[in-house]
């Protein structure tokens, strides 16, 4: 059995060992230190003691890294797929702006083609554009916008920038329906401009071929001739280029060549056109006189009667004063 003073006793004991301890861990810090000041020690061992650790780190660290890349990789794709799709966007919007770029210098060389064709020539122009092409592969109609509102006629010719395309067939007021020279049932009198032999051209029902069916056998026709129109019929205006000869048939047995020719228009191309239409006589009234000054027939034809009576009719004083001096001389004889 425990008595008091034991107990007290121990305390103290215990007390003595713990100071006795934390000596030893001091002592052993400044031998250590003492150490690592000479032998450098310290960092030998925790350079040893990263060695040691450096796999756990890695492990450690390996599904952080695989999760990061992983992450970066999606978001990488991510980030590349809206920048490819704005790119296309970009490129598409630009392809969109270059081909109208495209449209619209197509469009100014055909206007440019337009005005030259007609520069120098005595006709009047009038410019329309295509909108409407009929569907019918035996019929080649096209519309214009331009009517009888615009002047457009019935059997108007109608050209573009190359040669002749065909002429009107229909009017409305804000519309016109032109007959290509395509068309199979069109007719367009020519002449080769070579030789200035005169023919028809009549339509194939291909917008590409032109045939001309009554050139004589003996006629001097070429590929590559230049046909024209000829001025006759009243539609088209003569010396328009049409097409030009493609090819020559001399089969034998036959009584007319089987002429063929490629129309310069372009008929399933073009969409602005000339209408042709002869200008109206100006009346200069300059040239005219005046309506004040205009002289009458009525007193000329007085005048001109007066001068041919005078000379055999007297006037009544001429013949008073004549009879006068007859009675006085007569008066003078009897007195003497």
């Amino acid at each position: 059995m425990l008595t008091p003073s034991s107990g007290a006793g121990t305390k103290i004991f215990g007390q003595a060992a713990l100071t006795a301890r934390l000596m030893i861990y001091g002592l052993l810090a400044v031998v250590l230190m003492a150490m690592d000041q000479r032998g450098h020690y310290v960092p030998r061992i925790h350079s040893a003691a990263k060695i040691l650790a450096e796999p756990v780190y890695h492990v450690l660290e390996w599904p952080v890294r695989a999760v990061r890349n992983v992450s970066d990789q999606f978001q990488s794709r991510r980030t590349l797929r809206h920048e490819n799709d704005s790119l296309r966007e970009q490129l598409l919007s630009q392809q969109g702006s270059l081909q109208r770029l495209e449209t619209l210098y197509e469009e100014n060389r055909r206007l440019r083609a337009l005005i030259e064709g007609a520069k120098g020539q005595s006709f009047e122009f009038q410019y329309a554009e295509l909108v409407f092409v009929g569907l019918d592969p035996f019929s080649h109609m096209v519309m214009v916008d331009r009517g009888s509102r615009d002047g457009v006629l019935i059997g108007q010719a109608v050209i573009d920038g190359a040669g002749v395309m065909g002429q009107v067939e229909d009017v409305t007021p804000h519309f016109s329906n032109i007959r290509l020279i395509s068309d199979p049932n069109h007719a367009l009198p020519v002449q080769i401009n070579r030789t200035g032999l005169r023919t028809i051209a009549f339509g194939s029902g291909e917008t590409g071929v032109l045939k001309l069916p009554s050139v004589p056998r003996q006629a001097d026709v070429r590929e590559g001739d230049l046909v024209v129109t000829s001025g006759l019929g009243n539609r088209f205006p003569g010396g328009y280029p049409v097409a030009v000869v493609a090819s020559v048939d001399r089969g034998e047995g036959q009584t007319f060549l089987q002429v063929e020719a490629t129309p310069l228009a372009a008929l399933d191309r073009g969409r602005e056109v000339l209408l042709i239409s002869s200008p109206e006589p100006e009346v200069v009234e300059d040239q005219l006189p005046d309506q004040g000054e205009l002289p009458d027939p009525g007193a000329e034809t007085s005048a001109q009667e007066l001068q041919e009576e005078s000379p055999d009719e007297p006037n009544d004083d001429a013949a008073e004063e004549s009879a006068d001096d007859a009675v006085q001389g007569n008066e003078r004889e009897d007195e003497t």
